[in-house]
């Protein structure tokens, strides 16, 4: 460029080259952080009702699946996860109704993520514990509802369920750990979850059950490897394995723990535990320590009649029951009654005697159960092993032998773990087996049985039938066990 004066200027300029596929990175980079932006301005402003829809989202979901969870086939076999799932839906809808949307959200998803399970095949949830039998009124109140139900044979326990038992109530639970709880009338606890303890020296695993009781009488029976708490108001007894343990509440809240095999240690307020031995007894009451323990006299044995022994009603013979005599007692009680739970309706004899006998005479037909206990003042022992007779109104019938075998009808087995429960019918008077142990038969041939099985995997569970004439009829039923 030249100028009027004749002076040239030079001019310089610098170039700089982007490309296109920076510029456009440039622009990705500068709209993400405006989206982040205006993203997290929208979340602090709208979270609240951005987690209302949400947790609005999920319940609609999760009541859509439970929809189709009870029309499925076998949803009787996982109402208890059903009727779970709705109550995590209704505990949903009351926090959303009251703003909690985050709370509202999470019982949501829970309820949805449940009945997934249930469509998809694997609704069941580990349980605590079963109701095995029971006779009389049983009701049952799950956890965080107001409202009782009826119970029923091989229902499923979970942690916080209520079980209370009528005046005429009497049940019987397994927990999944093994331990036994004979519930007796006007009885209510509630269902602990079940925990795993190391073993000796960090090897092998073992379970420990636990209930918290609230009034009334439970009977404790732990296995081999297994254990139980049981907690009241007053007092928390801590159950060896392998132990039989009585444990009772009155309306005062004062608990009595009896110790009839095995070992307890029973712990109340701020005291010193106290280890009771085998027959020993102490009371811890509300606010107070434990009372100097007493000791429980010995537990008698039947002698006579035989199991299951047979009378002839025409004959007007009465029965004579025997028992071991115990040293220092000075009375014996026994009962008899036509329920193997000695339901309280059932009892038909209840007596005092002073001698380790006594004769009983039965005017009905049909099946007995009887045992018996030694009373020193106000303590009783445990009751002895259950026996049982057969009263008939006929005497053998005459004509050909009989060569038939007796019917034998198996229902599906329930398997709870390790613990299996086999149930069927056969003809009144015959002598059943399951797996070689002997099992009672109601008045109509119906009988019910529980057994343990040690190994894991397929087994197989025979039931025997054999008819007065020796005749037999065998089922074999294959179930699979699954060990905890």
């Amino acid at each position: 460029m030249v100028k009027k004066d004749g002076r040239r200027y030079e001019v310089e300029l610098d170039w700089y080259y982007i490309s296109k596929d920076t510029v456009v990175r440039w622009v990705l980079v500068f709209l993400v952080a405006a989206a982040a932006v205006a993203g997290g301005v929208y979340f602090f402003v709208h979270r609240g009702a951005d987690v209302g829809r949400r947790a609005a989202r999920e319940i609609s979901q999760a009541e859509d699946l439970l929809v189709k969870a009870r029309i499925l086939p076998d949803a009787s076999r996982v109402r208890e996860e059903v009727e779970i799932a709705a109550g995590k839906i209704q505990d949903a809808r009351v926090h959303y109704q009251a703003g909690r949307y985050q709370e509202a959200l999470a019982a949501a998803v829970e309820a949805r993520s449940l009945a997934q399970r249930i469509l998809g095949g694997g609704g069941s949830l580990r349980h605590d514990a079963m109701v095995m039998d029971f006779g009389g009124k049983l009701e049952v109140q799950r956890a965080n509802r107001s409202t009782w139900e009826p119970a029923r044979i091989g229902m499923k326990l979970y942690e916080g369920d209520f079980l209370k038992t009528g005046a005429n109530g009497l049940a019987e639970v397994m927990s999944i750990d093994g331990t036994y709880y004979k519930i007796k009338p006007e009885t209510l606890f509630e269902v602990h979850r079940v925990s795993t303890l190391p073993g000796s020296g960090g090897a092998d695993a073992r379970r420990r059950s636990e209930i918290k009781f609230i009034v009334g009488t439970v009977e404790v029976n732990t296995g081999e490897g297994a254990s139980s708490i049981v907690r009241t108001d007053a007092a928390t007894a801590e159950i060896a394995q392998r132990s039989a343990v009585g444990v009772d509440v009155d309306q005062s809240k004062a608990t009595g723990v009896s110790n009839y095999r095995g070992s307890v240690v029973v712990s109340a307020g701020g005291g010193s535990p106290v280890t009771l031995g085998e027959r020993e007894r102490a009371v811890a009451r509300l606010g107070g320590g434990i009372a100097e323990r007493l000791r429980l006299p010995d537990t008698p044995s039947p002698l006579g009649p035989d199991d299951s022994a047979v009378y002839d009603i025409r004959r007007k013979e009465p029965v004579r029951l025997r028992w071991s005599p115990v040293k220092g007692v000075s009375r014996y009680r026994i009962q008899i009654a036509r329920s193997r739970l000695f339901i309280p309706d059932s009892i038909v004899v209840v007596d005092d005697r002073p001698r380790p006998e006594a004769d009983v005479r039965v005017v009905e037909d049909g099946s007995f159960f009887w045992r018996v206990a030694s009373l020193k003042g106000s303590l009783a022992s445990d009751w002895s092993a259950i026996r049982r007779f057969k009263v008939v109104a006929a005497g053998p019938r005459g004509g050909p032998v009989d060569t038939t075998p007796p019917d034998l009808v198996l229902q599906r087995p329930q398997v709870n773990g390790s613990i299996v429960i086999v149930a069927g019918r056969s003809e009144p008077g015959c002598t059943v087996t399951v797996d070689g142990e002997p099992v009672d038969l109601d008045t109509s041939g119906n009988f019910r049985k529980v057994i343990s099985m040690s190994r894991e995997g397929t087994n197989t569970v025979v039931v025997k039938a054999v008819d007065g004439a020796g005749n037999e009829t065998v089922r074999r039923e294959s179930v699979v066990v699954e060990l905890f």
